[in-house]
């Protein structure tokens, strides 16, 4: 069973890997693609809902059975 501490250890290592990740992206569709700062926002958004709604999906799915 994990603590609170280590699920928090976790989680600030993942927003600081994320926060990485974006910036190197970021760095090449702008150097590298040519892309705009509106499309790669739009991108970035777009992404984000993706993510979001695949880990919506997970938790209901995992919480349904702990309803009944």
């Amino acid at each position: 069973m994990m603590t609170g501490k280590i699920d928090l250890w976790i989680a600030s290592v993942a927003l600081g890997v994320a926060s990485y990740a974006a910036m190197i992206l970021n760095c090449l569709a702008h150097e590298e693609l040519d892309l705009s700062d509106i499309q790669i926002c739009r991108f970035a958004v777009s992404g984000a809902l993706l993510i979001a709604a695949a880990l919506a999906a997970s938790c209901l799915r995992w919480g349904a059975g702990k309803i009944g």
